[in-house]
């Protein structure tokens, strides 16, 4: 689905109350096409050498440490190095083209909603002030939702493993509304 090949410009009132809310609109209804990322398939072979490096590192590193062993430390840089190249090669797979608005990262997004309305919760719980909770949460979710646009737009450039973050944000906005539940009523 193609929203718009030229989105109006960002600062423009168009945008706010017209493009992006179709947008998210467009992108929360129920589709009945199969496949909604912008990335054909997350390969996996990628994903396994991912979660073997993370292995690697959660072995190597507190081993390491404990024991001041070289092999811990290699084997924690291994993993090290590995994420790094998986990074790397997928951010230049992704280089010469441009994010769009069609493949928009909507948890990415609202991640960033959900953290700036939480930092604004939190810190009013802090000071025991309603009115900081409120006004705190107004500033977060004004601030969260400006860089949710643009980390759900370039974060794009993270090829397959932009999909991987945008179903973490997904599950960890789930985390940050109990936390605030917690902080708000308990």
């Amino acid at each position: 689905m193609v929203i718009s090949n030229i989105p109006p410009k960002f600062l423009s009132l168009e945008f706010h109350t017209k493009f992006f809310p179709s947008l998210l609109f467009n992108r929360l209804r129920p589709k009945e096409e199969e496949g909604t990322s912008f990335v054909p398939h997350v390969s996996l072979v990628f994903t396994v050498a991912m979660a073997f490096c993370v292995i690697l590192i959660v072995k190597g590193i507190p081993y390491a440490l404990a024991n001041q062993s070289i092999i811990g430390w290699m084997v924690g840089g291994t993993g090290i190095a590995g994420i790094l190249a998986i990074f790397i090669f997928n951010i230049y797979s992704q280089w010469g083209i441009k994010p769009t608005y069609d493949n928009f990262l909507m948890g990415i997004f609202f991640f960033f909603v959900a953290l700036g309305i939480s930092a604004g919760i939190f810190n009013g719980s802090l000071k025991h002030s309603q009115s900081l909770t409120i006004l705190g949460s107004l500033a977060g979710l004004f601030t969260g939702y400006v860089i949710g646009i643009f980390a759900g737009l370039y974060m794009q450039y993270l090829g397959w493993i932009a999909v991987l973050l945008n179903m973490l944000a997904g599950v960890s906005i789930i985390g940050m509304v109990l936390v605030d539940l917690v902080l708000l009523f308990g």
